[in-house]
Order: C-alpha cells, then sequence, then structure tokens
C-alpha cells in the first residue's frame, strides 16, 4: 500500500563551495557581458550606421513581400515604415534560422531592389531605388507603420493559443518542433486554462503515448502515469526548467499547475540530454517566469468537494526600458476529496503556492532570471476501499480521517543565466537548489475474515534536499553551405534523503459497519535510512542544417552515477557505482517549410537499486529506441499535426534467478512497439483541437518466469483515444460565448503480471462553457459529465482497486489586464 516508486535514499547538506563557486562565476559573467557590449564593433546597414548584429531565430515563411516584413518586423522586435506600394506584387524567400537584423532584411529583400534605413531612433524605414516606384497623385507614398513587440516564442515565453512552435526540451537548444526528431508533445498554458486542468496528471489526459491516473486518484500527490508503456517514468521524467526534481523514498517534488507556462513531454529515450531515465520519456514543466509577455491575472474558483481557491499571477517592469522585471505567482486552495468515510468527514485537499520571479537583463547580451517557489500541501491521504468477502468493491475507506496524512512543504531557489559573448558564441548556466520535507501516515490491510479487516498502522518521514548546476556552451556558425549549433555541456546533481519509518498496531474494521478513531502514533521502527545519489554528465550536440532542407542531429554524452545509501538498522552500506554511453542520431529533412520527415535512433539507461545472490550490484537497464515521424504545421503557425512510430527495447531488466531461490539477475527484456497519432490547434477561427490517438504492444520478451514470458506489463492499455474540441463565437451578438466538450477512450489492460485479470476499457466525457467580455472570462468546467464509476486494479500481491476520479465540476472568474 506505498508508492510502487519507493526506494530508501539519503540526507547530505548542499556543498557550500558550490554556491560560492556558482555566485562567483554569475557575478564574472555579467561584468564579461557590460565589457563586451562596451567594445561590441559596429556594422553597416544599407548606408546607415546599426549596432553589432544581434542574431535572432528567424521563422518567416516565403510569400508576399508585405507579410514577410510584418512579420519579419515583429519578430525581430523592430519598428519598420514603408509605403504599401513599394512591395505590392513583389514576393519573399524564406528566412528560417539565426540571423541578424541586417543579414534578415539582406535575404528578404534580395530581389526586389528595395533597400532598408536605420533612423537615429533604432527604427527603419523601406527605402525605393533610383527608378523606384512612381509616388501617387499628391505626390508622396502613404506609409504604414509596423512595430514589432519582439513575440518571437522562446522555449520561456508565453504562448497564445494550443500551440508552440519552438521547445529545449529536446535539445537544450531553442529548436523549431519541426526540427526536433523526435516526438515531443506541447501543453500550454491557454490549453490547461480550457481544461481547467488541477494536476499534471490531468494535463496528461488529452495527450498520445501517455496513460494517466493508471492508479486512480491519489490525494497524496503521487504521479502514476507511464510513457510508452514504461510506469517507471513516474519517478525518472520529472523535471522543471530543463532540470530534474529527484524523488527520495516516499517524498516526492510536487508541481503546482497554474505555476506553469507550458507543460512539455519528449517521449522516448532521453538520456542523451538528462542522463538516467527509463525510456518512456521526459516531462519538463516551464515555469512562469518574468518578462515572459504574460497578461496579469486574478483568479477565484469554487467547485464539487467544497473546493474554494483563489489565484493571482501579476508582472511589471522596473524600470522604463524594461531591464529589470518582476513576476509574482501565488494560490490558495481548500477544498476536501472525493473520499468520503462515512462519518461525516472527507479527506482535505489544502495548498499554498507562493512563486515570485525576477528577470535582469543589464545589457542586450545578458539575462539573469532568478526563480524561487514555496509549497505547502496538507493532504488526506486515505484513498484505499475495501472489498467485499467476494470480491465485489465498495466505497468504504480502509484509512481513519484522524490518521490518514500527507503534508507537504517544499521550497526550491535557482536562476537561469545567459550571456553572449559574440555571433557565435553564448553561455548558459542552470542552477536550483530545492529542499522537501514530507510526512505520509496510512493505515494499511494486513488480512481479513468475512467483513472483518485487521489493519496496521504506518508513518513515513522523509527530508529530501537536490543541488542541480547545468553548464552549457553553444555555438552558432557557418561552415561552407551549413549551418551549425553546437552545445557542449556539463550538468551534476546530487540528491540526498533521509528517511524514516515506524510501524503500530491499528485496531479491527468492520467494513459493512465502521467504526474509526482510536489509532496510537507508530512507535516500531522498519526503515531508518541514509541515501545519497550524485550524477556527473558530460554531453555534445550538433545541429547541423543545410539549405535550411536537410537537419542532422548527432548528440553523445557521457554519464557517472554513484548511489549509496547506509541502513541503521542492519548498519549495512550499498554502494551503486555506475558509468554510461548515450546517443542520438537524428535526420529530418524540410520538404517544404510546413512538411518534416523524420528519423531517428537513441539509448537511455537507468541504475537499478539490489544486488545478485553473488553480492554484486545490478548493472544500469539500457534502452534502444528506432522512430519514424512526420510533422506537418501549416504556414499560419496555429495548428501542427504529428505521427510516429517507434520500436523501443528496454534491456537488463531484472527477472528471477533460475539457479537460487528469491534472487534475480539482469536477463530480461521489454519491448514497446507503437504509433502515436496527434492534431492540436486552431483548425478554423475560434475552434480550438487537440486530438490523440495511440496503439502499444509491450511485451516481455524474455523473462526467466515461464507464466511472465511474451505478457504485456501491467496497467498499459494497447490502445488509447481522446479528442477535445473548443469552439468560440467570434462576431455578432454572442461574440465571446464558449462551448467545449471531450471524450478520453482507455482500453483495457491487465492488473498482473500472468495478464489472468483484466482492468476493463472506459470512455469518459468532459465539458465546458465559457463567455470572455472584456478583461473579464467566466467558465463552468465538468469532467467525467455522467459521474462514470470505474477503477484501476492491482492484483499482486492480493487485489486492490484505485476508484477513478468522479464527477467534478469548478466554476471560475478571471480578471486578465
Amino acid at each position: 500500500m506505498h508508492p510502487s516508486h519507493s526506494r530508501p535514499r539519503g540526507h547530505r547538506r548542499a556543498s557550500p563551495l558550490l554556491l560560492k563557486t556558482s555566485l562567483a562565476l554569475l557575478v564574472r559573467g555579467a561584468v564579461l557581458s557590460i565589457a563586451a557590449t562596451a567594445m561590441a564593433p559596429n556594422a553597416a546597414l544599407a548606408q546607415s550606421q546599426n549596432p553589432a548584429p544581434d542574431r535572432k531565430q528567424f521563422d518567416v515563411p516565403a510569400g508576399p513581400l508585405e507579410d514577410a516584413l510584418n512579420r519579419f518586423s515583429r519578430q525581430a522586435g523592430i519598428t519598420l515604415s514603408f509605403a504599401p506600394a513599394l512591395a505590392q506584387g513583389r514576393q519573399a524567400a524564406a528566412l528560417q534560422g539565426s540571423y541578424s537584423i541586417a543579414q534578415g532584411f539582406g535575404i528578404l529583400l534580395a530581389d526586389s531592389g528595395l533597400r532598408a534605413e536605420r533612423a537615429g531612433n533604432g527604427s527603419y524605414s523601406l527605402q525605393a531605388p533610383a527608378t523606384g516606384v512612381a509616388a501617387d497623385a499628391g505626390g508622396s507614398l502613404p506609409s504604414i507603420t509596423v512595430a514589432g513587440s519582439g513575440d518571437q516564442e522562446t522555449p520561456f515565453s508565453a504562448l497564445k493559443g494550443y500551440v508552440g512552435k519552438r521547445s529545449a526540451s529536446a535539445t537544450k537548444t531553442d529548436t523549431p518542433l519541426l526540427e526536433i526528431p523526435q516526438s515531443l508533445s506541447i501543453v500550454t498554458r491557454d490549453e490547461m486554462d480550457a481544461r481547467a486542468a488541477t494536476s499534471v496528471l490531468e494535463v496528461l489526459r488529452y495527450m498520445p503515448g501517455a496513460n494517466s491516473e493508471t492508479h486512480g486518484v491519489d490525494p497524496r500527490g503521487y504521479e502514476y502515469f507511464n510513457l510508452r508503456g514504461f510506469i517507471n517514468a513516474q519517478t525518472t521524467s520529472n523535471f522543471l526548467n530543463g532540470l530534474r526534481q529527484v524523488p527520495g523514498g516516499f517524498g516526492m517534488f510536487r508541481s503546482e499547475p497554474y505555476g506553469l507556462e507550458r507543460i512539455e513531454v519528449l517521449r522516448g529515450t532521453g538520456s542523451v540530454m538528462f542522463g538516467q531515465g527509463d525510456p518512456g520519456g521526459t516531462i519538463n514543466r516551464v515555469s512562469k517566469i518574468a518578462g515572459a509577455g504574460s497578461e496579469n491575472e486574478l483568479m477565484v474558483d469554487v467547485g464539487s468537494f467544497n473546493r474554494r481557491q483563489v489565484a493571482a499571477d501579476v508582472s511589471g517592469k522596473f524600470d522604463e526600458d524594461g531591464k529589470l522585471q518582476g513576476r509574482f505567482v501565488g494560490l490558495l486552495l481548500d477544498s476536501d476529496t472525493q473520499f468520503d468515510y462515512g462519518n461525516g468527514r472527507n479527506g482535505n485537499n489544502d495548498r499554498v503556492y507562493l512563486a515570485p520571479s525576477l528577470s535582469w537583463r543589464p545589457a542586450a547580451d545578458t539575462s539573469l532570471t532568478l526563480l524561487a517557489d514555496y509549497t505547502n500541501d496538507r493532504s488526506g491521504s486515505g484513498r484505499w476501499t475495501a472489498v467485499r468477502p467476494d470480491g465485489s468493491l465498495t466505497h468504504t475507506m480502509i484509512g481513519d480521517p484522524d490518521f490518514d496524512k500527507q503534508n507537504n512543504e517544499q521550497w526550491s531557489v535557482g536562476y537561469l543565466f545567459e550571456h553572449k559573448l559574440s555571433d557565435t558564441w553564448t553561455l548558459r548556466q542552470n542552477f536550483r537548489q530545492a529542499n522537501l520535507k514530507s510526512t505520509y501516515a496510512a493505515v494499511n490491510p494486513v488480512s481479513q475474515s468475512g467483513n472483518t479487516l485487521t489493519r496496521n498502522a504506518t508513518v513515513y518521514y522523509s527530508q529530501v534536499d537536490n543541488t542541480l548546476l547545468d553548464n552549457q556552451a553553444q555555438a552558432r556558425f557557418r561552415w561552407g553551405p551549413a549551418e551549425h549549433t553546437v552545445l557542449l555541456g556539463l550538468d551534476w546533481l546530487r540528491m540526498s534523503d533521509r528517511e524514516l519509518r515506524f510501524r503500530g498496531a491499528a485496531p479491527s474494521l468492520n467494513i459493512s459497519n465502521p467504526v474509526y478513531g482510536g489509532i496510537a502514533a507508530p512507535t516500531v521502527s522498519f526503515g531508518n535510512l541514509d541515501e545519497t545519489l550524485t550524477q556527473t554528465g558530460l554531453y555534445a550536440q550538433d545541429q547541423i542544417k543545410y539549405n535550411n532542407r536537410l537537419i542532422l542531429t548527432l548528440s553523445g554524452r557521457y554519464d557517472r552515477a554513484k548511489d549509496t545509501t547506509r541502513n541503521y538498522l542492519t548498519n549495512t552500506r550499498v554502494v551503486a557505482d555506475d558509468s554510461a554511453l548515450s546517443g542520438r542520431i537524428g535526420l529530418t529533412y524540410m520538404i517544404t517549410q510546413e512538411l518534416a520527415p523524420y528519423v531517428s535512433y537513441s539509448n537511455s539507461f537507468l541504475p537499478q537499486a539490489g544486488s545478485d545472490f553473488n553480492g554484486t550490484p545490478f548493472e544500469p537497464s539500457k534502452a534502444k529506441q528506432y522512430e519514424l515521424g512526420v510533422k506537418y504545421q501549416p504556414a499560419d503557425q496555429k495548428s501542427i499535426f504529428t505521427a510516429a512510430i517507434y520500436d523501443l527495447t528496454k534491456t537488463n531488466v531484472l527477472t528471477s534467478d533460475p539457479l537460487h531461490t528469491n534472487f534475480s539477475i539482469t536477463a530480461g527484456e521489454v519491448q514497446s512497439r507503437g504509433i502515436e497519432l496527434e492534431a492540436k490547434g486552431e483548425i478554423v477561427r475560434g475552434l480550438n483541437i487537440a486530438a490523440a490517438y495511440t496503439y502499444t504492444k509491450v511485451e516481455n520478451t524474455k523473462n526467466n518466469t515461464a507464466n511472465v514470458q511474451g505478457k504485456a506489463p501491467i496497467l498499459v492499455p494497447r490502445q488509447a483515444a481522446s479528442i477535445w474540441l473548443d469552439y468560440t463565437v467570434q462576431q455578432g451578438a454572442l461574440t465571446g460565448v464558449g462551448i467545449g466538450g471531450g471524450a478520453r477512450y482507455t482500453g483495457r489492460n491487465y492488473a498482473n503480471t500472468t495478464n489472468t485479470v483484466e482492468n476493463a476499457a472506459s470512455t469518459v466525457f468532459d465539458a465546458v462553457l465559457h463567455f470572455s467580455s472584456g478583461h473579464w472570462r467566466y467558465a463552468l468546467n465538468v469532467s467525467n459529465i455522467t459521474n462514470k464509476q470505474y477503477t484501476s486494479c492491482l492484483a499482486e500481491p492480493t487485489l486492490t482497486c484505485f476508484w477513478a476520479p468522479e464527477r467534478t465540476a469548478i466554476l471560475s472568474a478571471r480578471y486578465r489586464w
């Protein structure tokens, strides 16, 4: 009756030397940036002086010159004035990639005979050749002015709509989705708001390749899901702003969705960028940060199970130039859960979340973002319900309302630093220090005789510390016909966990007439553990683009991981010291600027706790993946369609030792093959869609247990599908009124490894009504509108079933400005 991910970890303090060194590097970087800015050389642009080229990422498709110039100005963040007649009838070539403003104008105006001139105030104007375009009858040309706001998307910027066009979750560089040779999905802030997602598991509901809420509702906040059929992803895939949130024992860092700008899911092996991890995938949570271009917001909502919540997201500039910007995100939640003890008591679900950030840009080439967050959760952990002697399910709670609890208090501080040394080289350093204190108390069943259930009480105390640092050096340059983006990196993490576990007696429970209370605090120690995990990774990558068509991605990494566990009860010490090489090679071909097929190969590794009969620590499990796919993003950039097929094999999987009873060896193998389809975005004006289909065939291809060989792992459906549609009236008397709905299908799956107990397929429906007027937005979201009652069960060692989320309604009001 405890999380399947749990295993002991240890406790150490963060190194003061590391913190001092990081601060010294930060100050030094700021000084270098000021010096570099002062010495920056000048370059000519169309017979005028222009500051040193500041390269930006541009995504301007070929087409009419006026449209291209408008898009270019917005992405460059410049003001451009020109007479419409100058651009009339002219075409512009595509501008894709990293260029200075001068280079961008040069490509767009190459065949027009026009030129751009820069004024003293930094704005630009379009000038005709000497034989230029005739003036109008009045002797002058009417002009239009495009004031660019620098709305070019970055991996951390706020997004409008359901589609993200760029990401750093797959390559650690700012890369267009079409150029990434692997499956990646983005759930934007707008989509999370439209669906009123209150947890990461709810965010994953309409995504291919992800099977969320595999263990039903979990008030404790543990995120049970699988990616591409691998359930271990729940402990290894948790990333925040590109840095892992490492769990320890029963302590797992929780994420507040309201504090996130987007959630990005890289499906498949990802060790080449992030080190150890299960091959299912990587979930990168991107925080709301200062300077991201977001709206201010105040929000209040009420809903099912006595839900009451207030939240705020406010940003501002501290100076006229916007070099120093701040943002504050906060939330207060007071709620119950769907679990009722039958005596008028419900499990509680309360939260305080605070997340300030500060962005400082002292010069055009330097930026520093400071981030902090604090979360305090108070949850009733009870969720286990009794099973009658005949095997039928009940809603009778096994636990106790006065004893069950999961109290989490966590905080983190960190920074994102970037300094551009030149047009070629950019340095980045990301750092986070995090701490988690967790108290988990639960009443567990021991045995059952008729309607009488014997129980015991357990309490787990965990304190987890994370220190993480990622240093990156990036170079962008041309070499012959190819444009290179080279990334060199060194990352390091340290996790320590101190864990105490206690057990005690609890009174028996009559499931036909339950009486709660009378549980004393457990005093018998059955766990006194200290664990320290360190990992150092050295990685390199080159993204090579030929003629804006062919993109070759080459990545490699070397990792060294050491995991030391001390058990004070048995006075034993176990050390696992592993190293591994990871790689990825991918090829993308841009048939057009909208259509890109790709093929890739990648691998991963994951250290395993324990040892074999001879006392030899287990070698890490390893995985390799082949993937073939295609991505299509129409020119309007408001939608994206993807398809992928993959073959993923995990080796060194633990299986029973045929020569020694109760021991294991690393001779197992699991293979996952599948198809994933996704459509997302605004398909017609006002109508947004998020649709997905997944076919996953996972089986134990090598296993020493005869009745497990060839069988599917638990809780992995063969098929899953979902669709969400949301339409907002664009004109007329009903302008601003919207309606939406969705359906989620999860196919049948198995509750045990021998595939003799099955969970039935299920289909669940969601809906939303919303209205926007001026600064206000009102919405009523209802999930599981038919209140379908269904469970997800595990039959090993005994039958345990978890109730899925019941019908939940949330009424919200937002004021934005």
